[in-house]
């Protein structure tokens, strides 16, 4: 396990990055994305929640998606 607070070793430029300026382009780690991945994902659980709430409603009143 690598430590957060160990500073980054310099890395070699891709082909891209040479060829447009000689500037680094770093990515953000794995680490930084995962709490929007993890809003993201219950935002979509909820969405999934609410539209069985409404299917299974309508199936409840008798109608039904043609």
């Amino acid at each position: 396990m690598t430590d957060l607070n160990e500073p980054k070793k310099p890395r070699a430029l891709t082909y891209t990055e040479m060829m447009n300026g000689g500037t680094q382009r770093l990515e953000p780690s794995h680490d930084d994305q995962q709490p929007d991945l993890q809003e993201g994902v219950e935002a979509l659980e909820r969405k999934v929640e609410h539209l069985d709430q409404v299917i299974q409603r309508q199936i409840q009143l008798g109608r039904t998606i043609d």
